[in-house]
């Protein structure tokens, strides 16, 4: 069943590190994958008035576009760029290489045409490269044009177009002949797409969804406060500082789905004013008429017969009724003829809809504002976070209740604020790890700050860093992870004011540690004195019968987890497959799947059946750097399976292989035959240096 804040974004790839889990409703998918940043959009609305939302926001990718131009035969065909794409001309054969899910054969200088599926678009650009190719053109496999990101990381160095199905059919009739293609920067001025809405909560603080910032490349977009048409005013957004999503959203079940944003400057813009928690409970109690804002697609659906579509690039609106939470729970238990303590609807959510459906929020304004016009003015009650389906009756949407929040985001804003959460990941049991937090007095008064930890006594402080805070000002301060036994280990940083005026925030910690298991070493891969192996989860990896290893037995929800620590500068190498419940929907979330994770940040990951394989590491990511790295496969599942699953449910690594850089020591100095000289001193001075200089490379070496 797909939930309405999972759009894709072709901007750039996101890749998450460890999430912990939590229990969820069962009307709440999984999304393993979590690559994307969740957005929604307004249905059955209409053009919203420019200076009644003064302090609406948008979350954009702010770029310059690229232009692309494909000829072949002297025949010029439309075109698309891939984000992330080399620029570059290239003219050549045109040459068909199928998928290329390998080297592209007699590719050389010419120009390589694929078709999209199976793999990445950036595994088939390397695939054309690697056999000699020039240029690449890949051409849907569906109706309609591709928009899509060879990624951050990419590592080659063609350019790479993209054209529409029928237009990569009628190349396909042109092979042999010769085609010209070139991708280069657009003369056009800056564009922006927006991912998310926001609302501007005065100074330098913008207000938004937490699921809409929760990746690493969060900082590579920015907000653009007071934003009405998208069409224009790029220039106007503005760099993010800081990002402080709540310590306990949790990703899966989408609650305490609230993150509050500093920007690098100030903005003289209307503030927009946070309702009470009394003045929600009495707009829902009444439900009252709310209204939901944001940029995108106006087309409705239920679940399961998605996406939506018809994106405006000017502000939409679209007024609702709000409800209790009873009221919504009882809704959404009769439609899915279940509990109402299984509908996934906290304390810390508001509902909105119309009855008889047409209207709502969809694809493409998650972190957007759901207001209430009062006679004092416009107040927010809710953040556009979730829903099934887009506007279909019995479904209404459920938005973060942002009254809940209002301390919070009080203290963090003018007061001490500290990194929020920050989990180690899956670490390797006796591996020490440090991070340092950042925090900031946000308050306009000086105060002294100390520190304590409150839970487990696997972390640990350095506190010298931090003492007086004037105000305005930061420090770093260090936290250490060294995890002692196996298990989950959670702790929070609590930050002690001495000023009763300075608010004090505070921190999630977390990790999990994993066991030695080294039954596992010599199978999963030949045994290496640089490589060790850790395994657990809910159940460990264990030996294959016919070879290398295979995740543990695991139910619904559960992980199996390997881990192989690897120590030193070097290349790793290894073949994976898996057997699995497999999502087929084009762009949805994927059921059961291996996952590849190098130190905590995922990688890749399969699904379905998959023959075990050599993985092809596009993206450079297994070329180690020096110290310990901490290489982990994880096997997990979603909240069900059918009945009928005929699959064998697991994960399976081979031949693990990491080839250490030798260092080549330099040659050793050549002995000289001193010549005598008539100096009184210059010939002894010789003998001196190369003695220094054979001393220092002796204890080089020795360290």
């Amino acid at each position: 069943m797909n939930k309405f804040l999972v759009p894709s974004i072709a901007a750039t790839l996101l890749l998450l590190t460890t999430q912990v889990m939590a229990e969820k409703s069962q009307l709440s998918p999984t999304d393993k994958s979590n690559n994307q940043t969740a957005t929604t959009r307004i249905v059955g609305g209409e053009e919203a008035v420019e200076e009644d939302w003064p302090w609406m926001t948008a979350y954009v990718f702010v770029d310059r576009p690229l232009e692309t131009n494909i000829s072949v035969d002297n025949i010029a065909y439309a075109s698309t760029s891939f984000t992330q794409s080399p620029l570059g001309n290239a003219t050549g054969e045109v040459v068909d290489c199928n998928l290329a899910e390998q080297s592209c054969e007699n590719a050389q200088n010419k120009i390589c045409l694929i078709e999209r599926g199976q793999i990445t678009f950036s595994e088939k650009a390397i695939n054309c490269e690697a056999g000699g190719g020039i240029g690449v053109i890949i051409y849907n496999n569906e109706p309609g044009d591709i928009s899509g990101t060879l990624g951050e990381n990419f590592l080659g160095s063609i350019p790479v177009v993209a054209v529409s199905q029928n237009d990569g059919v009628a190349i396909l009739t042109q092979v042999g002949t010769m085609a010209t293609l070139s991708v280069a920067l657009s003369t056009m001025q800056i564009q922006q797409d927006a991912t998310c809405g926001a609302t501007f909560l005065g100074d330098k603080w913008v207000l938004t969804a937490a699921h809409c910032v929760d990746s690493p490349n969060a900082f590579r977009f920015k907000m653009n406060v007071g934003e009405y048409d998208l069409s224009n005013g790029a220039e106007n957004a503005i760099d993010i500082a800081n990002i402080y999503i709540h310590p306990n959203y949790d990703a899966d079940a989408i609650n305490n789905d609230i993150a509050i944003v500093e920007l690098v400057s100030s903005v003289d813009a209307e503030a927009v004013k946070i309702a009470e928690p009394s003045i929600t409970d009495q707009f829902a109690a009444d439900n009252s008429i709310a209204t939901v804002a944001g940029w995108g697609g106006r087309q409705g659906y239920a679940p399961d017969e998605g996406p939506t579509s018809d994106f405006p690039d000017v502000l939409h609106q679209v007024d609702l009724q709000l409800s209790s939470n009873e009221q919504c729970k009882e809704t959404l238990a009769q439609t899915f003829e279940t509990s109402v303590n299984n509908t996934g609807v906290t304390d810390v959510m508001i509902c909105a809809a119309i009855p008889e459906g047409g209207k709502g929020s969809c694809q493409g304004d998650s972190g957007g504002p759901l207001v209430v016009n009062t006679s004092t003015g416009v107040q927010q009650v809710g953040i556009v976070s979730w829903g099934f389906g887009c506007a279909a009756a019995g479904y209404p949407g459920v938005y973060t209740r942002v009254s809940e929040f209002k301390e919070w985001l009080d203290t963090i804003s003018n007061g001490v604020a500290i990194d929020q959460m920050y989990d180690f990941g899956r670490v390797p049991r006796g591996v020490i790890s440090i991070f340092e937090l950042r925090v900031a007095n946000n308050s306009t008064e000086s105060t002294d700050v100390s520190f304590d930890i409150e839970g487990d006594s696997q972390f640990s402080l350095n506190t010298n860093n931090c003492g007086n805070l004037a105000a305005n000002t930061s420090c770093q301060l260090i936290v250490s992870y060294s995890p002692t036994f196996a298990g989950s280990h959670t702790a929070q940083v609590l930050i002690n004011s001495d000023n009763p005026n300075v608010k004090a925030s505070q921190s999630l910690l977390q990790g999990t540690a994993f066991d030695t298991a080294n039954e596992l070493a010599g199978v999963a891969g030949p045994t290496n004195n640089n490589l060790s192996w850790f395994s657990g989860g809910d159940r460990p990896w264990v030996v294959n019968a016919i070879g290398g290893v295979e995740s543990g037995a695991i139910s619904d929800r559960q992980e199996s987890v390997l881990i192989a620590l690897v120590d030193g500068e070097g290349t790793l190498t290894f073949d994976w497959g898996v057997s699995s419940e497999e999502n087929t929907e084009e762009g949805e979330d994927p059921f059961d799947t291996l996952d590849f994770y190098v130190n905590n940040q995922l990688v890749d990951f399969i699904s379905g059946e998959v023959d075990v394989a050599a993985y092809v590491d596009t993206s450079g990511f297994l070329e180690l750097e020096a110290g310990l790295n901490i290489i982990s496969w994880v096997y997990n599942k979603d909240p069900a399976d059918p009945a009928d699953l005929d699959v064998e449910d697991k994960g399976f690594v081979r031949n693990v292989v990491f080839t250490p850089v030798v260092v080549t020591p330099p040659p050793a100095p050549i002995p000289v035959t001193p010549t005598r000289s008539n100096s009184s001193g210059g010939g002894s001075l010789g003998w001196i240096m190369l003695c220094l200089f054979g001393l220092t490379f002796r204890l080089r070496n020795k360290a």
